[in-house]
């Protein structure tokens, strides 16, 4: 951690060496069409506990070629979870779990109902156009059960007139390679936006395996993957007021599973299999002062899992099954701005869920199907010139049961004539059981309660400082959250395991991040970065030897930062991302029990070409530089130094 502050200091004081003034360049870009209309506000923004971390345009274009685990894990406080390379990779916000943070793309739920998580690494940042973090109890302005916070991902929300095509191609280690193809045109009416990705790799890389009885280098097995995916935005504009937006995605994934470090018995063959389809439109229509849209949205997801043992004499099946889900999402909300000091919003949602799940090899299976209804109303009332309040109220109606209200109220403090805000909020959230918890065979329980969160919010913001050629933004938070009735599934008195609500959590702690921008003539440069104190506790059962211990798998430190420098068509990016010590086991006594912290570097240089309307850019990347030996799932190998080429074409 020492390391990682060091830098960051060495890297703010290298920033006032290079100021200097001169004129601005003049730069000529294409037009470009925002087909997501402006929410009409009083002042321009939602304050809901604080201003949500915005991934914008740039951060994207920069992590182009990367999953949103990548991108959340590099460029946000968030902790991701990761079983490897192309494996599954989850997301925790402010220690809570998977399950807790919502994803929501072009506002349908991307959040699996039967295991209530999202796998990021299957969501490719090509797809994305901007992304928002709302934390905490800010999140309940968008989806309710969210305790940890919520994941905004944009598609299609920037449209250029013409036609327009983009091609990205990667070459990396261990075989692999990235394919990413974009076609678009349009014009004042109508616009659409082909994008396709591709991805493989043999996924062989060496690695250090030092869980056998004589460490050594060795090679991972039964880990190559493929996926595949197609993304088409289509947009209609009737008139000024009146556009629809159709939102197609089609994923398909194919991956094995490789053992884990220390497995020494038989060949073990595990793989699994994806395919989705989400497709949602939205029709929006302003007039005076009001908007509302409309969405219609539905996603059919597919998953098969396969493990077994190879013996010399036959291949032993432990699992073979099948799990299919569907969901019908509708949504309507309406902005009202009453007049300048007062704004409204009102959001009905209704959403029906189906599930099918089938093990050939023993013989368990369920049916489910679940309907959910939800409705929010927010205000957004202005004191004076200086004061903000906020207070939403969401409703939650599931299986002709309602949950408890949920709501959120706070306050936003502008200082006078000073680039400082503060925000500050107290809020109540729910999460419904997944159907797994419910009626998974064995285990299942369907006499499960919600889950519960109270969170307590205080940020301050210093928004735009300009000083000469420099540009400053910075934001502090502090929260508190308490969530009870945490399901966890624990050994039953009938050999097999089972969901019940016992875990009282207790997460508290310090959010910082920092930005700095430096335009000069030819030269600029951007600094990012985030740092986190999350201090997550279990306070379920004085008398357990996990009583007031951190969590497993929750790390208090984690740091990022990422510095990009422009000269000229010449750039360069470097990027460091620290993870802190991390506790497998939740008495966290033992050392054979911890996995130590560590720090991946990255860094990316390049060069721009520019002939007639063709753009070019090649790029030479070097992933975790100093080659760390690392691990963050326990016995989960992950990979060293690893180089990619990408070639980059627009026109």
């Amino acid at each position: 951690m020492r390391k990682t502050l060091i830098i960051l200091i060495f890297i703010l004081f290298c920033f006032e060496l290079f100021s200097q003034n001169s004129k601005d360049t003049i730069l000529h870009i294409s037009e470009v069409k925002i087909t997501e209309a402006k929410i009409l506000k009083p002042d321009g923004e939602l304050i809901i506990c604080y201003e949500p971390q915005k991934l914008d345009g740039e951060i994207i274009k920069q992590n182009i070629t990367k999953s949103l685990a990548d991108l959340l894990s590099e460029n946000s406080s968030i902790f991701i979870k990761s079983y490897g390379q192309g494996s599954l990779a989850t997301a925790s916000i402010r220690g809570a779990g998977a399950s807790h943070t919502k994803v929501l793309w072009n506002g349908i739920s991307l959040n699996n109902p039967m295991l209530g998580q999202t796998d990021f690494s299957l969501i490719p940042v090509f797809f994305i156009d901007r992304a928002e973090i709302l934390k905490g109890g800010s999140s309940l302005i968008s989806v309710g059960g969210a305790l940890g916070g919520g994941i905004l991902l944009h598609s299609g929300s920037e449209i250029k007139s013409g036609i327009y095509s983009e091609l990205i191609q990667t070459f990396g280690s261990s075989k692999t390679f990235q394919t990413f193809a974009k076609i678009a045109g349009g014009n004042s009416k109508i616009n659409t936006i082909f994008k396709l990705y591709h991805e493989q790799s043999e996924n062989d890389f060496l690695f250090y395996n030092n869980a056998v009885g004589n460490p050594e280098y060795v090679r991972q097995k039964n880990a190559d993957y493929k996926k595949n995916a197609l993304l088409n935005t289509t947009a209609l504009n009737f008139s000024k007021n009146k556009n629809l937006i159709v939102n197609t995605w089609l994923q398909f994934g194919n991956r094995n599973i490789p053992p884990i470090m220390s497995f020494q018995g038989n060949e073990r063959i595990e793989y699994q299999q994806d395919a989705d389809i989400r497709t949602i439109a939205k029709y929006s229509y302003r007039k005076n002062k009001i908007k509302t849209n409309i969405h219609a949205g539905f996603i059919n997801e597919n998953l098969l899992y396969f493990s077994g043992d190879q013996t010399e004499n036959e291949l032993f099946i432990h699992t073979y099954s099948k799990s299919r889900t569907k969901r019908f999402f509708a949504k309507i909300n309406s902005d009202y701005t009453l007049n300048k000091q007062i704004f409204l919003r009102t959001e009905l949602t209704g959403e029906y869920q189906t599930a099918e799940y089938r093990d050939k090899k023993t013989q368990t299976a369920y049916n489910a199907n679940r309907k959910t209804s939800d409705f929010l109303i927010y205000s957004d009332f202005k004191i004076n010139k200086n004061i903000n309040a906020f207070s939403l109220l969401r409703i939650n109606f599931t299986d002709n049961k309602f949950l408890p209200l949920m709501p959120s109220a706070g306050f936003k403090f502008n200082f006078y004539k000073v680039p400082f805000t503060i925000y500050t909020s107290i809020s109540r959230n729910f999460k419904n059981p997944t159907l797994n918890d419910l009626y998974w065979v064995p285990g299942g329980n369907k006499n499960l309660k919600p889950e519960r969160g109270y969170t307590e919010d205080l940020s301050l913001n210093v928004k735009q400082i300009k000083k000469g050629d420099f540009t400053t933004n910075a934001t502090i938070s502090g929260y508190a959250s308490h969530i009870s009735n945490w399901i966890v599934w624990k050994p039953s008195d009938f050999l097999y395991w089972k969901a019940e609500n016992i875990k009282k959590v207790f997460s508290r702690g310090i959010e910082i991040s920092l930005s700095e921008k430096y335009e000069n003539n030819k030269f600029k440069t951007r600094f990012n970065s985030n740092y986190s104190y999350t201090k997550t506790t279990d306070e379920t059962d004085t008398e357990s030897n996990s009583f007031e211990k951190q969590l497993i798998y929750i790390p208090v430190h984690k740091a990022n930062m990422f510095l990009n420098a422009e000269y000229s068509q010449w750039f360069a990016n470097f990027s460091q991302t620290y993870t802190g010590q991390r506790y497998t086991s939740s008495s966290n006594k033992e050392i054979r029990h911890t996995l130590p912290a560590f720090h991946i570097e990255n860094l990316t240089v390049g060069r721009k070409f520019y002939y007639k309307k063709i753009k070019a850019e090649v790029q030479l990347k070097i992933k975790n530089v100093f080659n760390a030996n690392y691990q963050e799932i326990l016995w989960r190998a992950m990979p060293g130094r690893q180089f990619m080429l990408i070639i980059k074409t627009d026109f």
